[in-house]
């Protein structure tokens, strides 16, 4: 009944496969078809910048018995030699072309409209990136042979084809080498680089030893560092290229300067009196938990499920129900508090239910604050801190816990309901700056009564069983052995009743 005939032209699925053409009329009627059906038309090389064909700036004709492309959409120029088809797919037609100097290379016409072209963009500038990672291997180590490299996918061994990698080789020595294309991209880079050096390592055995190469642009490398400082020996070595290719080393010991504060807190004793009966009424009557937040406030909490907000003397609901969002009595309070309760004493144990389902990791957070013995029998009855120290340069999506045995000596969780391969460098980053504010003394405010330890702290990494990623165990064994570091494995119906399914 909608019938577009321009849509359906334009997504026409056309031949696919390999379609070799070798006439060059044949050849321009392929071409010609395909550039015909395209919306905004532009072709790509190697990975380059894609070049638009807009009309009257682009030849295609046949020459001497060859196919030829001219295009001059700019103050450039480009002449190439189609010289067979080797693919169409709809909005996408790839070719084998002939540059000056008699060397072929592949050619792909897009269509900049159609839903293939932004993925095969990205691959083609990742391709890019490659070989431009490729000659700064070559310059930077000149007796080495570059034996492999790549950017594709590897399931398998959970590599990312952000991140090109290659292995180079000389006499009986090896290197692992990987490279990342932007700063943005440096807190994800270290645990594909580890798991690259451990897939390299044991592959090739009989070689005594692998060294690791990081390549990072310039101005990176801070999280790295810091990073390293904590891990076991790699022989590794961090260079820093910039937009000519050029690559240089770098001295760790001039870089890893932490960025990191405490997170201010509110002390429930300097609330007004009515403030605090009400809290402990909620508490008391409704099971609701009231947490000191950052900046002076209070959030409470069903399952870790936010509902309402205490800030400057004032309530405001932050739950999406019937009633508005926003500044609150008293009264609507505890009538939302109610509701809830009965929720919970309802089905709300159940795993799927929509009202906290959204927020899983806050959930796990709640019922390890109820009961941190289970987690470790040191914490029985322990204070538990969430959130206690904030720092720039990446995202966090995980939930952090801060403890203390009464021995003094701090714990650190890490919680986690799904798989995760960032998992044990996202935690060893908040280890480390939990342990460099221990050094300083101060987190004794946290822990009124308790003489903090010397010893570096203990980290958990809290998850259900079967959501520990496969890989974690393997970045694991790279972690220095002064990184007291337990895995926590909880069971599948953790929301019901916590129980451990095992401790590595």
């Amino acid at each position: 009944r909608n019938w577009n005939p321009e849509l359906a032209k334009h997504y026409h699925r056309g031949p696919s496969g390999i379609t070799q053409q070798s006439e060059p009329e044949a050849l321009l009627r392929v071409v010609q078809n395909f550039i015909e059906r395209c919306r905004r038309p532009v072709f790509q090389e190697s990975g380059d910048e894609p070049i638009p064909l807009i009309a009257d700036c682009y030849r295609l004709e046949v020459i001497s018995g060859t196919l030829s492309l001219d295009a001059w959409p700019n103050e450039r120029s480009f002449h190439r030699r189609i010289l067979s088809v080797e693919r169409e797919k709809p909005g996408l037609l790839e070719c084998s072309v002939q540059r000056f100097g008699g060397r072929t290379a592949k050619l792909t016409l897009l269509d900049l409209d159609h839903p293939r072209a932004p993925a095969r963009l990205l691959k083609g500038q990742r391709r890019s990136f490659s070989e431009e990672f490729r000659r700064i291997l070559t310059r930077q180590f000149p007796c080495w042979e570059v034996v492999t490299l790549s950017t594709e996918m590897s399931l398998s061994q959970s590599l990312s084809p952000v991140f090109p990698r290659a292995v180079l080789q000389r006499g009986t020595g090896q290197i692992a080498a990987i490279a990342c294309p932007t700063i943005e991209q440096e807190a994800e880079f270290l645990s594909f680089a580890l798991l690259w050096h451990h897939q390299v390592a044991h592959r090739s055995r009989k070689r005594p030893s692998t060294g690791l190469a990081l390549f990072l642009p310039e101005k990176a490398g801070n999280i790295t560092a810091l990073r390293l400082k904590w891990l076991r020996s790699l022989h590794c070595r961090v260079y820093r290229f910039h937009s000519q290719g050029s690559a240089g080393e770098l001295d760790l010991s001039d870089l890893g300067n932490l960025e990191t504060r405490l997170t201010p807190r509110l002390q429930l004793e300097t609330l007004p009196e009515p403030t605090l009966r009400f809290l402990d009424s909620l508490e008391t009557d409704y099971h609701a938990e009231c947490l000191q937040q950052a900046n002076g406030q209070i959030s409470l909490r069903f399952h870790g499920l936010e509902f309402a907000r205490w800030e400057s003397g004032r309530f405001y609901i932050t739950l999406d129900t019937h009633q508005n969002i926003g500044q609150a009595s008293e009264e609507n309070v505890r009538g939302l508090a109610e509701v809830l309760s009965e929720i919970r004493q309802g089905q709300s144990r159940h795993r799927s239910h929509p009202l906290f389902r959204t927020q899983p990791e806050r959930w796990l957070e709640s019922s390890v604050r109820h009961r941190p013995e289970i987690i470790d029998a040191s914490l029985e009855g322990r204070k538990i801190i969430s959130q206690a120290i904030t720092y720039a340069g990446m995202d966090r999506d995980s939930i952090d816990l801060l403890s203390a045995t009464p021995q003094g000596r701090l714990v650190i969780l890490e919680l986690k309901t799904a798989e995760d391969i960032h998992l044990p460098l996202q935690a060893l980053d908040y280890w480390m700056r939990i342990a460099w504010h221990a050094q300083t003394g101060q987190l004794r405010s946290f822990f009124p009564g308790t003489p903090l330890s010397s010893r570096l702290p203990k980290l958990l990494l809290v998850a259900p069983a079967v959501q520990f990623h496969a890989t974690n165990s393997i970045i694991l064994r790279y972690f220095s052995p002064e990184v007291e570091t337990e895995r926590v494995g909880v069971n599948l119906e953790w929301q019901q009743e916590m129980k451990i399914a095992f401790r590595l």
